[in-house]
């Protein structure tokens, strides 16, 4: 659909159709959004609906390539909205991304929606995009967009989801009052600064079963700590309230970045390239943590469709 004809949503789900129809025709059947097809054609599946805000300058095919893998683990109707500076640019055009699983002959086909719009055009996407949603399955709204934030118009937005994703840590995105914020609003919600968390709380849920420590260092890099450190001290603080647990800045180059766990004086966890050093007593060791990418956490909070409470906790202990 060019810039300069309207974009409307029933025309949109008709060209869909019409798609679906005739790539159906090209390899011997249709599916349905929940997925049918006879074993030698496609199967069209659908269990949720991901609405993808991002700026227009980012890499698209970095973010296709997250996308398209997010996919085959949570088959869904992608819908992409590419924000731009500029005024009244307003246009959309759909596609699919297939995939044949391995040892099958079937491909599997989930559709894709992306809209490109200036920031002046927002009000208008949201109502473009709400009766895009796959009838009666879940929306997650995932926010990578830092026009979208500064823009002050979220209200809107956020009402397209039943869950919203986040990351702190990205330039330009919500901060922890403004994620508190969609908390109390009732959505469920995901920031991938926390989840980047799980493999080193997952080694300090070990280390600590048998302990009750009454002092914990959390050390840092660069001038500030980064929202990881932040939620690591809340996450400690609210599951030992007895034990006194502080930030420190380390010495070391790097901005931001979480380094050492200091428990007491008899164990340090330092935190290196695929894993985590840890000493107590005489005894070291070493686990293995491999980096969590973006696609990796993606799919991790994908995953989780209640509320998650531990981070609930974590979260309002911070904004408290």
């Amino acid at each position: 659909m060019p810039v300069s004809e309207a974009v409307r949503p029933d025309d949109i789900l008709k060209e869909l159709g019409v798609y679906w129809r005739d790539l159906g025709t090209g390899h011997g059947a249709e599916g349905t959004s929940e997925g049918a097809s006879d074993s030698d054609g496609l199967l069209r599946a659908c269990s949720m609906t991901l609405i993808c805000f991002s700026d227009d300058e980012e890499d698209a095919q970095t973010l296709s390539g997250i996308l398209t893998s997010l996919m085959r683990e949570h088959p869904s109707r992608t819908i992409v909205v590419r924000l731009k500076d500029g005024e009244d640019e307003l246009a959309a055009r759909v596609s699919s991304q297939c995939w044949k699983p391995f040892g099958h002959q079937r491909q599997i086909c989930c559709e894709q929606v992306e809209v490109t719009a200036s920031i002046n055009r927002l009000a208008d996407v949201a109502s473009i995009v709400a009766p895009l949603a796959a009838p009666d399955l879940p929306r997650v709204v995932l926010l990578r967009s830092a026009r979208i934030v500064r823009a002050g118009a979220l209200r809107k937005i956020l009402a397209l989801g039943d869950k919203i994703i986040v990351d702190s840590s990205r330039p330009g995105a919500p901060g922890f009052g403004e994620i508190g914020g969609l908390l109390d609003a009732g959505h469920t919600t995901g920031d991938l600064a926390w989840t980047r968390l799980t493999p080193i709380r997952a080694l300090l849920a070990q280390l600590l079963e048998n302990r009750k420590p009454t002092e914990i260092v959390i050390e840092y890099t660069g001038k500030e700590a980064s929202p990881e450190t932040r939620y690591l001290q809340a996450w400690l603080q609210t599951a030992l309230p007895d034990a006194g647990v502080s930030l420190r800045r380390n010495a070391t180059a790097e901005s931001g970045r979480l380094v050492v766990v200091r428990v007491d004086r008899d164990l340090v966890v330092r935190l290196c390239r695929g894993g985590a050093e840890y000493e107590t007593g005489q005894m070291k060791q070493r686990a293995s943590m491999p980096a969590g990418t973006e696609e990796h956490l993606l799919n991790e909070e994908l995953g989780i469709v209640v509320h998650d409470r531990v981070f609930e906790r974590a979260l309002n202990h911070i904004t408290a």
